[in-house]
Parts: structure tokens; C-alpha cells; sequence
């Protein structure tokens, strides 16, 4: 809450609300700025990765591991996209493809089906299975769910996707 992020931030709650509207715009624009730094994050990461099955593994282990390592911000970003109070607030993921790491995943993947080393899919169904399996493992953890940390099953899920998605 507003209260909670003054104390926080050391800012007084009117000089939040000159910045922002209502708590809903707080929330987008915090949820945007951790989007951002795990996206930024996660370009870096694979940036100097050139093969296509270690591409993949590493994206599924980076997103299990950031969200086991940033765990009160994974919470925010896995879990707060779905409260009412952000209905409408922050962009579907698909919708913020068009940055570096957007492009890059795109190129890389597309190549990766010209290639025939991905099978030819739906966009919406790779993307699901690049990032639902390990989301929805997250979440589950975070909610309390899974007992084992996400970096204990990183491995497991990261050959579970790759196999998911391979041509052969």
C-alpha cells in the first residue's frame, strides 16, 4: 500500500501521488520496472549463448533462479498480474516483445524452427511452454505450494521444456 512504500522509500505520500494518480499506477509502474530489470537480466544472460537447445535450458533455469533469488519481487511479478486491483494496469507479456530481448527470443526461435530444430508450433504455444512450466512452478512455490526450490528443479524443467519444444 501507499502508507507501506512512503515508509519504504522514505518519500512523504504526497510526493507519491504527485507522481502517480492512485495506488493503481504505483503498482503498473513498479510492475513495470521489475519486468524491465528481469528482462534486461535475462538478455544478458543469453546473449553469448549461440546454441538453440542451450538457449532454451538456459531461459527455463535463469527464470526459476531469478524468481528463487529475487523472491519478494517474483512474487510481485508472478502473482500481483493477476489481482483485480492490476486488471487492466500492466501489458500482456506478449505485448512488451518488442525490446532486445523480444527481438532476440524472436530471431532465435524462428530460426531455431527454420532450422528444424524446434517443431513448427503456434507463437502462443511456445511461449507457453518456454515460460508457462517453469511460471507455473514458481508460482506455486512462491504461493507455498512446492516444498523443493525452483533451483533444485531448474534442471528437470529446463530438459522438459527443451524436449517439449525440439523437432526430433
Amino acid at each position: 500500500n501507499v502508507p507501506d512504500l512512503s515508509k519504504e522509500s522514505k518519500c512523504s505520500v504526497g510526493s507519491i501521488y504527485h507522481h502517480f494518480r492512485n495506488k493503481e499506477e504505483v503498482a503498473a509502474a513498479l510492475y513495470e520496472v521489475g519486468i524491465g530489470f528481469f528482462r534486461v537480466s535475462l538478455k544478458d544472460t543469453i546473449d553469448s549463448t549461440a546454441d538453440i537447445s542451450e538457449i532454451v535450458k538456459t531461459i527455463v533455469r535463469f527464470f526459476l533462479n531469478f524468481t528463487e533469488s529475487n523472491i519478494e519481487l517474483s512474487k510481485y511479478l508472478w502473482l500481483a498480474r493477476h489481482s483485480e486491483f492490476m486488471t487492466g494496469e500492466i501489458r500482456h507479456p506478449t505485448k512488451v516483445g518488442y525490446d532486445d530481448l523480444g527481438r532476440l527470443l524472436t530471431k532465435t526461435l524462428k530460426s531455431g524452427i527454420r532450422e528444424k530444430r524446434i517443431r513448427q508450433m503456434k507463437a502462443n504455444i511456445l511461449w507457453s511452454i518456454l515460460f508457462g512450466m517453469p511460471l507455473s512452478y514458481a508460482r506455486d512455490w512462491l504461493d507455498g505450494y512446492n516444498s523443493e526450490p525452483p533451483s533444485k528443479v531448474a534442471d528437470t524443467f529446463a530438459d522438459a521444456c527443451w524436449r517439449a519444444l525440439r523437432a526430433d
